[in-house]
């Protein structure tokens, strides 16, 4: 019986990816093996590319919580069940789940068919599963979905950080959004710096005049990422102009420059 779901499912899936656009499809890939709670799943495969695997994200919703609803609207996934609401859109550089925001590096991808994949490990932390690997996705279910109330930030917080990403990088590509925002959570997480976002923006000398500017929504969309853990430039404590002439450039190491910045570790 539960096979049989599992491959109606399939069914209903590819029916509503008709309506899906392709979208940065990954050029190479190996199909592998799911196993679901110890029982192999009959309906659809995991993708594995780069040492990552990618479930199709309506199908595997459906399987690790058979009670939720999913629907498709407004171009994006709307799954909904008594303790979560998440959304997914391809293209998109995250997972939303009751109000907490999961990076996706690259995105959500779509096939050619037009279904929408995401990392295993992102749904899994997502629905409050346990994802492994042993030469095949491993998955079990019966957790407990992330919930707004266990974010690791404030909204005060939030806005400090989404200003000085503004402030800093506000003109530059959302990577390197996102880049601006993950030095202030190294420092955040370093002995050598404050332990808080506000100490370390505050701190003398270094984002003067930052939290004045207005953020926009991607600037606000990167601070909730990398206060959720997003980091892009892991080992990263500075950044300067590109090619420009600082403190960091003559003493540290250059990890990588994204747009008009260069990140030193």
């Amino acid at each position: 019986m539960k096979k049989r779901i599992l491959q109606g499912l399939l069914s209903l899936t590819l029916l509503l990816s008709l309506s899906l656009p392709a979208y940065g499809a990954e050029e190479s890939y190996e199909n592998v093996e799911v196993v679901l709670n110890e029982e192999s799943v009959v309906g659809f495969q995991a993708r594995l590319s780069n040492g990552v695997s990618y479930l199709p994200f309506y199908a595997a919703t459906a399987a690790i919580r058979p009670d939720a609803q999913v629907v498709w609207e407004d171009g994006q996934f709307i799954v909904t069940a008594q303790d979560f609401t998440m959304t997914v859109r391809v293209g998109d550089p995250c997972l939303v789940i009751n109000g907490r925001y999961l990076y996706i590096p690259g995105g959500v991808w779509g096939d050619p068919d037009g279904a929408a994949w995401v990392p295993t490990r992102t749904l899994a932390t997502a629905l409050g599963a346990w994802a492994g690997w042993d030469k095949k996705v491993v998955l079990y279910s019966g957790g407990t979905p992330l919930t707004a109330e266990g974010r690791p930030y404030d909204e005060e917080t939030l806005d400090i950080m989404a200003k000085v990403i503004m402030h800093e990088s506000g003109y530059q590509p959302f990577l390197g959004q996102l880049a601006v925002g993950s030095v202030i959570m190294n420092r955040v997480n370093s002995t050598q710096f404050p332990n808080t976002v506000g100490g370390v923006v505050y701190a003398p000398n270094q984002f003067p005049g930052a939290t004045n500017a207005t953020p926009s929504a991607d600037a606000i969309l990167a601070a909730r990422l990398v206060l959720e853990g997003a980091n892009v430039v892991p080992g990263a404590y500075y950044f300067n102009g590109a090619g420009k002439s600082c403190w960091a450039s003559r003493n540290k190491n250059l990890i990588c420059t994204i747009g008009g910045h260069s990140f030193y570790g």
